[in-house]
């Protein structure tokens, strides 16, 4: 049998793992919106990475779409290698350079959207984890309730 406060603190893990998707969701979607911002330039400069930003961007939005409605696992899974994936291309390009395309070995100079994707991601990351991992902490009473 199930007494209130087990049932109080199942609760409120499970509340704090959906706002915890929720941030995730929320930072996936404005990272989306700096990846499509930034196409049309990449695009001019190489078209592989032109549609690599439109693809992660959609990633991006969709997922952030299907894990503010859902809380499969592998669905928190997926968005944490993606964005794990970003921010090392990111790191890689930022320092040695890809290793192929028009400017193989050239690092990319860091620009204000790339820091600010940076920063959402690894908020994106964060949320991810403590959705999957965090501790779950039970439900103080609201003022004026008893405890049983």
């Amino acid at each position: 049998m199930t007494t209130l406060l087990e049932a109080r603190s199942k609760g409120a893990g499970l509340r704090s793992q959906a706002l915890y998707r929720r941030y995730a969701a929320i930072g996936s979607f404005v990272a989306a919106l700096v990846h499509y911002a930034v196409v049309p330039e990449h695009l001019d400069e190489w078209w592989a990475q032109g549609v690599f930003f439109s693809a992660i961007g959609m990633f991006q939005l969709i997922w952030a779409v299907l894990v503010y409605t859902g809380d499969e696992r592998p669905m928190l899974l997926s968005g944490l290698l993606v964005n794990l994936g970003a921010l090392t291309l990111w790191a890689v390009t930022r320092t040695a350079g890809l290793p192929f395309g028009p400017e193989a070995g050239e690092a990319e100079a860091v620009g204000v959207l790339d820091v600010i994707s940076v920063v959402i991601e690894v908020a994106v990351v964060a949320a991810i984890l403590v959705a999957l991992f965090g501790r779950r902490t039970a439900v103080r009473d609201e003022p004026g309730e008893q405890s049983l």
